[in-house]
């Protein structure tokens, strides 16, 4: 049963483990740019819950839940907005991956903000996983790990 802060039918946020310090997806080995980056992940968080045509109540809560886990300031919200109101743009999300590190980290974030249960999303993940260049047994490892750490 759900607990009673949330709505039936919607999962809380998942808080994944922290990566290990010395990997290129800790916070603190994080390039320049890497406010850019984050916002770069929220809009393809967005893009994922686009994929089925329109992004339903616990999608949208994913995705804001991650964008104002520090707060949200006025041009944050002008982002989401923005977002939320334009169109799907898979070619965005495959140009912001500068690294592998970052294909990883995009599609880990498209994968989080939605439930695939429809298949026009299982088929944005397939295409967007290509698009990426990640293996398809890369990109279902990434599937089992965040399935395992909603368990």
């Amino acid at each position: 049963q759900a607990p009673a802060s949330q709505p039936a039918g919607q999962q809380a946020p998942v808080a994944l483990p922290p990566p290990p310090a010395d990997s290129p997806f800790a916070v603190e080995n994080a390039p320049q740019g890497a406010e850019v980056f984050a916002l770069e992940l929220v809009a393809a968080m967005i893009n994922a819950a686009k994929a089925d045509g329109h992004i339903d109540q616990a999608e949208r809560t994913t995705i804001e839940a991650r964008l104002t886990e520090g707060g949200l300031d006025e041009e944050e919200r002008r982002f989401l907005a923005q977002e939320l109101a334009g169109p799907l743009d898979i070619e965005r999300v495959v140009k912001a991956a500068k690294t592998k590190e970052e294909a990883l980290e995009l599609y880990t974030a498209s994968f989080l903000a939605i439930t695939t249960d429809h298949p026009a999303e299982r088929g944005y993940l397939d295409m967007l996983a290509a698009r990426l260049g990640l293996e398809p047994e890369l990109a279902k490892s990434v599937e089992r790990a965040v399935a395992a750490s909603q368990a």
